[in-house]
């Protein structure tokens, strides 16, 4: 039994740090400010998701935002695998944040893709609502098939 709560509390301590991740790329976005000041200015990290205030999993935190200054091309790879009617430039600069999150999470972790698309697309529902979820779903989902996934290759 103890078992179970440690790894529920591991998943929501991931959990927790994903969206703290999209809160510092949203702010990162907004301001263009340097990734290590806006974690300074956090003093310390918690998250709050409805009732629960958590601690993140701190190393996952600092492996996903120590790849924020990558040279990705975040912008080619996301309106390479957005439908051709779609146009990133008119979405919420929220939206861009959490994709751009997963991406770094696919190409960088070893997570299951499918656990990585279904983690932004629950931080989706929280910030944006149901049809931010399924955008996020279906961008991911493409982008997830097309990467080069690195952590495979460096093992």
């Amino acid at each position: 039994m103890y078992y179970f709560f440690c790894m529920l509390d591991h998943k929501l301590a991931k959990h927790m740090s994903r969206i703290a991740a999209v809160q510092v790329m949203y702010q990162k976005d907004v301001t263009d400010d340097d990734v290590s000041s806006i974690v300074d200015d956090a003093n310390d990290f918690v998250v709050c998701d409805g009732d629960f205030d958590q601690r993140m999993h701190r190393n996952f935190f600092k492996r996903l935002i120590s790849r924020f200054d990558e040279e990705i091309d975040f912008n080619g790879i996301i309106e390479h695998n957005l439908d051709p009617n779609t146009r990133m430039i008119t979405a919420p600069v929220i939206m861009k944040s959490i994709i751009k999150v997963g991406i770094i999470e696919i190409i960088f972790e070893k997570t299951a893709i499918p656990v990585i698309i279904n983690e932004y697309v629950e931080i989706a529902k929280k910030f944006i609502g149901e049809g931010g979820g399924k955008f996020i779903n279906a961008v991911l989902d493409k982008i997830a098939n097309q990467i080069d996934r690195r952590c495979q290759n460096e093992a």
